[in-house]
């Protein structure tokens, strides 16, 4: 059933891109409230499948590589559809939904072909889940901050060659974004210092290569952030920073998934 919902899920991600881009096409300059509502039943699936798995392993469901890969998109949906609209940012989920699309379909795909069998804990360390859940929610926000610089200097390439297509009339204001961008990096940096400390109150420590890479990501975006708010860091070199800045914690990502979760 859960991965019914997730395959549905999927499908939903990608017909909101697809009816996005066909909007821009014919040259509406209008947010399309279908498009946010095709992204929330997206959402919904994609929470009821997670918590079906939650159910079964009897915890939160990152117990696998593509149990996280899930995971991590059902933050970033969770953040664009909570914040999206208070940064003045409709147009992200058309750039957020085909990374959803690409990342969730291999995930549903490693989930239909895997041997995926539940293993329910005797006992639940609740940090662990605190500090799992909440550092996912920190590298949504800064996959969003990642793509929300991808917008502005789409933007201000644009601007510089003259070309005012209609995206150009759908994308945000170029202030909007910059501040945007700034705010998404500061909630992920305060949602990682809870993850973090959550981690020295797990009955099993973390290892030395955990610790070390997220206190490398913690670390990377704090500077940025304070050299932003001390210097005033320029808005076009925020949003470069932010979009290279993303490789760091998709790495690190990449590297906890493929570690074996503790079971």
């Amino acid at each position: 059933m859960d991965k019914v919902l997730l395959t549905f899920s999927t499908l939903c991600f990608l017909g909101g891109f697809i009816y996005a881009v066909l909007i821009l096409r014919s040259e509406k300059h209008q947010p399309s409230l279908a498009n946010l509502a095709v992204i929330a039943l997206g959402f919904f699936l994609q929470s009821w499948a997670l918590f079906i798995r939650g159910e079964l392993h009897g915890r939160c469901p990152i117990t696998n590589f593509w149990e996280i890969l899930v995971f991590f998109c059902w933050c970033m949906v969770l953040l664009y559809l909570l914040l999206g609209r208070a940064f003045r940012l409709s147009l992200l989920g058309v750039f957020t939904s085909p990374i959803v699309f690409i990342v969730q379909t291999l995930a549903t795909l490693g989930l239909w072909m895997g041997n995926d069998v539940p293993k329910p804990k005797a006992h639940v360390d609740p940090w662990f889940e605190l500090h799992a859940s909440v550092s996912f929610l920190a590298y949504g926000a800064f996959a969003l901050a990642c793509v929300a610089g991808c917008m502005y200097l789409v933007q201000d390439r644009l601007l510089k060659e003259h070309h005012l297509n209609t995206l150009f009339y759908n994308l945000p204001p170029i202030q909007n974004l910059s501040m945007a961008i700034f705010r998404l990096i500061a909630i992920g940096v305060v949602l990682l210092t809870v993850g973090m400390a959550a981690a020295f109150l797990m009955e099993e420590r973390p290892t030395m290569v955990h610790t070390g890479l997220s206190f490398l990501v913690w670390i990377a975006y704090l500077a940025l952030a304070v050299v932003h708010l001390t210097r005033g860091l320029g808005s076009k070199k925020l949003a470069g920073s932010a979009v290279a800045a993303f490789l760091l914690p998709l790495i690190t990502l990449l590297i906890f998934a493929s570690y074996k979760q503790p079971q």
